[in-house]
């Protein structure tokens, strides 16, 4: 791999040549009958599944009509321009998708409940610092996410917030003034409610991270993890009825909706 290739472009091409030696095995394809529709050799299509080289456009064209993929191996293409990381897109299409959604945050406000000032300080506090034009890139991803809250047929999306949230001053006193309006109007929808865990209930269960599951359908339910570079879907079983017990006792912990909006106002 070039010296040049960052850890988040590596990951990309990781990704890539893992969901492409997927298909390809479905399909029941040899890396040499793949190289002969990609107009490569069976050595390269190797190097690619093993993230040692950087597919092309074309060949990444080629290769998802080879494997009958209807674009979904070219939306992973490392070179494709994105308004959010690659693990995150994968995550924001079920979130749509999603009956409900739960969602634990001990630092930042949920993306989906984030005013644009306040998304925006947050993305240029990134590191290693993005490029203008990427920052955009990456707010306009954040802004599109929000959408799903206020579709026709919204899901039901419940909040826990730790109170460090409100207190850590993004962006200045006055897009924190914008940002805790924007919460009481949110919490004012009926398809949302928002809680929030105050510091003297003491520690918690989640103080490691975030916490967000998603309930796509009254018997499947899937929970989205995050480490920085990278993030993960999460369906086993046993991990998701944990993590379900885990926010019902963050929810328990937390101060009552009406006790949580006070809360708010009061700052």
């Amino acid at each position: 791999m070039a010296s040049r290739t960052t850890p988040a472009e590596h990951a990309a091409i990781s990704q890539f040549g893992t969901e492409l030696r997927r298909l390809r095995e479905l399909s029941d394809m040899s890396q040499k009958d793949l190289g002969n529709r990609t107009g490569t050799s069976k050595q390269q299509v190797g190097a690619v599944e093993r993230a040692i080289r950087k597919p092309s456009k074309k060949f990444a064209e080629l290769a998802d009509r080879a494997l009958d993929a209807h674009g979904g191996l070219l939306n992973l293409w490392p070179g494709a321009k994105r308004a959010q990381p690659w693990w995150l897109e994968k995550f924001a299409e079920l979130e749509t998708k999603a009956q409900v959604i739960n969602e634990f945050q001990p630092q930042a406000v949920s993306g989906l409940l984030q005013t644009e000032d306040y998304a925006r300080a947050l993305v240029n506090a990134a590191f290693p610092p993005l490029r203008p034009d990427e920052a955009e890139h990456h707010l306009e991803g954040r802004l599109e996410r929000q959408r799903v809250l206020a579709r026709e047929q919204p899901p039901l999306a419940l909040f826990v917030m730790d109170e460090a949230t409100l207190r850590r001053p993004v962006g200045g006193e006055a897009v924190m003034k914008e940002q805790y309006k924007a919460l009481l109007e949110k919490a004012q929808l009926p398809h949302v409610q928002l809680q929030i865990l105050p510091f003297d209930r003491g520690a918690h269960s989640a103080m490691n991270g975030p916490l967000i599951l998603l309930n796509m359908t009254h018997t499947e339910s899937l929970v989205y993890a995050e480490t920085p570079g990278s993030g993960q879907v999460i369906t086993d079983a046993r991990v998701v009825a944990d993590c379900r017990q885990q926010f019902g006792a963050l929810c328990s912990m937390a101060l009552s909706p009406a006790e949580s909006l006070d809360f708010i106002a009061s700052l």
